[in-house]
């Protein structure tokens, strides 16, 4: 069976199910009466050959072959949203859309910079900055709701095939400390020296805390009992200029301007995490997007983080074969 046997009208249909829970709904979404949308689903399941709703009491269930069509769905759903975006944005002169999405310790210094420069270079744009932590900026981007996330590259917690990485700098690990704390005179520290001291530490869901938790268990050091959790940069700032706490930080946050006058203190066998993009492998980058990383790269360059990590930049972009 072809691709060209499959009606994208009945995938929209069972993308509409998924979306609402039930035929009814569904129907009166699509603008269809309920028995022309079963007959759709029947089709498709005849063209298929196999099954994609499970029929039960409760009523009809996705199974493994629905929800692949769903995923795919999806996507084909978001990307023809965006290319009707991209026509329209055209016609009136502006450059776009861009979907970009970022992690919080990128998006105080880093991405401002980035944004500034391609707004020089091009002022009449449409770009949307989503804010998250990478295990939730993930799904966005294999569903077709972002174009690009910026943040930690997998490393020993790997991407899924699908998609694709790009280097841009890396950013090592450090202990982050108020200004007046005790251990402000030190060159250097180990975690075993710190494992009495009160933390504050981020919450589970992405890959800095990955990598903390990976730090720990090398080094033979509990995890802390008395521990704040957070992923608030502005708490974790305000709560190590009033107290005795230390946090992990990396080089990147620790050149971030702040009001709080934050230190850092070199972490023996800390490591690092690699920053980059992450894209869809099935898409090409639209023209404005690699321009953003173009941008990025060129920020990263120029020693825009003003540390050692700067420096470690290649000094051109590497090979994009999806992105042109």
């Amino acid at each position: 069976m072809s691709v060209n046997e499959v009606d994208p009208r009945h995938l929209a249909n069972l993308l509409s199910i998924a979306k609402h829970g039930s035929f009814n709904r569904a129907a009166a979404a699509r603008g269809i009466s309920q028995p022309a949308l079963s007959n759709s689903i029947a089709q498709l399941e005849r063209r298929l050959g196999v099954q994609v709703l499970d029929r039960t009491r409760r009523g009809s269930e996705l199974n493994e072959y629905g929800k692949i069509l769903v995923r795919n769905a999806a996507v084909i759903d978001s990307v023809l949203q965006h290319t009707v975006d991209e026509v329209r944005l055209k016609r009136l002169g502006v450059e776009g859309p861009l979907r970009i999405g970022v992690v919080p310790s990128l998006a105080i210094k880093f991405i401002p910079d980035v944004l500034a420069l391609l707004l020089k270079q091009h002022p009449i744009l449409s770009v949307t900055v989503v804010e998250g932590l990478d295990d939730q900026l993930l799904p966005m981007l294999l569903t077709g709701d972002l174009d690009l996330v910026l943040g930690p590259l997998a490393g020993i917690f790997p991407s899924p095939p699908e998609v694709a990485e790009e280097e841009i700098f890396q950013d090592r690990f450090a202990i982050g400390i108020g200004p007046h704390h005790a251990l402000r005179g030190r060159r250097s520290v180990t975690l075993t020296e710190l494992r009495d001291f009160p933390w504050i530490l981020p919450l589970p869901g992405n890959s800095y805390r990955r990598h903390i938790e990976a730090l720990f268990m090398t080094e033979g050091v509990p995890w802390p009992d008395n521990v704040v959790l957070t992923s608030s940069l502005v708490l974790v700032e305000s709560l190590l200029a009033q107290s005795d706490r230390v946090t992990m930080i990396t080089e990147l946050q620790a050149t971030m301007q702040n009001n709080w006058r934050i230190r850092s203190i070199p972490l023996k066998g800390a490591g690092h995490r690699t920053i980059g993009f992450k894209w869809r492998r099935s898409g090409n980058l639209s023209g404005l997007a690699t321009k953003f990383v173009e941008c990025a790269h060129q920020i990263a360059r120029a020693g825009t983080l003003q540390g050692k990590s700067a420096k470690r930049v290649a000094a051109s972009a590497t090979s994009r074969a999806k992105v042109r």
